[in-house]
């Protein structure tokens, strides 16, 4: 069985991204609600309906609302959505969401903005050659007032615009504080076409014992990750690395088969052939719950068959946070039976949902359709993961930094075999779990299990 096979055996119920699809829908589009063949907001939200009753995961929860009272298809979507159970569901243009799940490309800064734990509105990282790192905005800066006024004193969606605005040539202006300085600038940013950059940092620690331990910055399970964590991992081994600190904490999730080809190459024989992840969908699909195409398993080869680069690790420090979410939880899950995980830092978002891009009209919908479960079958960890050493975000600190907190301490517990003082080791509930960081601001799409 082919990975393409895998990615695309279920095509007949509307994946993105296998092939054959065009215009207002894609490929293989249910009967049950073919796409809108008139674009009006009413055929619009016919069509959100029926694919709202046919495939969401809550679809028996959904409480009637009055279409004619919502002004767009994407704000009724958002009515009918089942609040209770269901925070990660959302639309957005299409052409916004391919180009940044083909190529990690979005407009804006290519900064990542956070609330911190002191209430401050802190940089967590950004991207090279954006406009946010040529203006020496990075990591720690702290955002003191936006367009002249006290950042705090702006109404949610005036923020929001001001922090990542939606057009080419959009500019706001900031006072910035530099990290150890006290002292404030102003700066005005433009907006432009960012290119991420999925493997932000890779580098190996020689430590005293003798041990050589690796350590990656893994931030977006976008299609281009693909050959930057291939070319780390064989970096790792070629450097006959010991242990691994993978770095979770900001990787909002992406497309599930990146985070299987990862599992698998920290695993290497011990995931072979093995389960990954299974999909359960709602009860009106047996079909998809059932089909062979919802049991992914450990990719050993990427896209193009090329043999994937292993490192045979025995376990792996993952540092975690409130930004760790959906297919990055699904590393932790699936890699749990096989591997022993260490996660070091907050405790993750709580995702263990995914879904399938349709596109409808020039809209992108995801609607929860699935959860996973690992090879033994454990998920449901709406919770999210809780840490088991316990260590608040560190923003002083530079990523890379061996004294940058999550980082120092999975090097202590690599040296001692257990937690240092002043974590909590084995951390029983996310209310044990210190977070450092309130909020993370960014797009719903970049919060996601997504299937190709």
């Amino acid at each position: 069985m082919t990975k393409n096979w895998l990615l695309c055996g279920l095509a007949a119920w509307a994946l993105a991204g296998c092939g054959g699809g065009g215009g207002n829908s894609s490929a293989g589009a249910r009967a049950a609600y073919p796409a809108s063949s008139v674009c009006t907001p009413t055929d619009e939200k016919t069509w959100v309906r029926a694919y709202l009753d046919d495939v969401y995961l809550w679809y028996l929860d959904i409480v009637d609302v009055n279409a004619a009272s919502y002004a767009t298809p994407v704000d009724y979507f958002a009515a009918l959505l089942v609040k209770t159970k269901d925070r990660f569901s959302f639309a957005e243009a299409q052409t916004v969401v391919d180009a940044y799940f083909q190529s990690g490309q979005v407009i804006g800064y290519g900064a990542t903005f956070v609330r911190a734990s002191d209430g401050s509105l802190r940089v967590a990282y950004s991207e090279p050659n954006s406009p946010a790192s040529l203006a020496g905005i990075d990591r720690g800066s702290w955002i003191v007032n936006i367009n002249g006024r006290p950042e705090g004193q702006l109404g949610r969606a005036a923020f929001l615009a001001a922090l990542y605005p939606v057009g080419i040539g959009d500019s706001n202006n900031f006072d910035v504080m530099d990290p150890g300085t006290g002292n404030t600038r102003n700066v005005t940013l433009t907006a432009a076409l960012v290119n991420g950059t999925p493997v932000l940092k890779n580098q190996v620690y020689s430590l005293p014992s003798g041990k050589k331990v690796g350590y990656m910055v893994f931030n977006d399970q976008t299609a281009n990750a693909e050959a930057p964590l291939s070319e780390a991992i064989a970096q790792f081994a070629a450097t006959g690395i010991d242990d691994l600190v993978l770095d979770l904490r900001y990787n909002g999730g992406g497309y599930l088969y990146i985070a299987s080809e990862l599992g698998y190459m920290i695993g290497g024989a011990a995931t072979r052939g093995q389960v990954f992840e299974r999909l359960r969908y709602n009860d009106k699909h047996p079909e998809k719950t059932n089909n062979p195409a919802s049991t992914v398993p450990f990719f050993d080869t990427d896209t193009g068959d090329k043999p994937l680069p292993t490192l045979g690790l025995k376990r792996v420090f993952v540092l975690t946070g409130p930004g760790t979410c959906s297919a990055s939880e699904s590393i932790i899950n699936g890699l749990n039976p096989f591997l022993n995980v260490i996660t070091i830092g907050g405790t993750s978002c709580g995702k263990p949902y995914g879904f399938n891009q349709k596109n409808n009209c020039g809209t992108a919908y995801f609607a929860i359709q699935f959860d996973g479960v690992n090879a033994v079958n454990q998920g449901a960890y709406i919770n999210g993961f809780s840490p088991v050493c316990a260590a608040a975000d560190d923003l002083a600190h530079q990523f890379g930094d061996s004294n940058e907190r999550l980082l120092s301490t999975a090097l202590a517990y690599q040296s001692a075999g257990a937690c240092p003082a002043g974590t909590l080791a084995q951390a029983k509930s996310a209310l044990h779990a210190p977070q450092g960081l309130r909020e993370i601001y960014r797009a719903p799409w970049r919060e996601n299990r997504i299937l190709k």
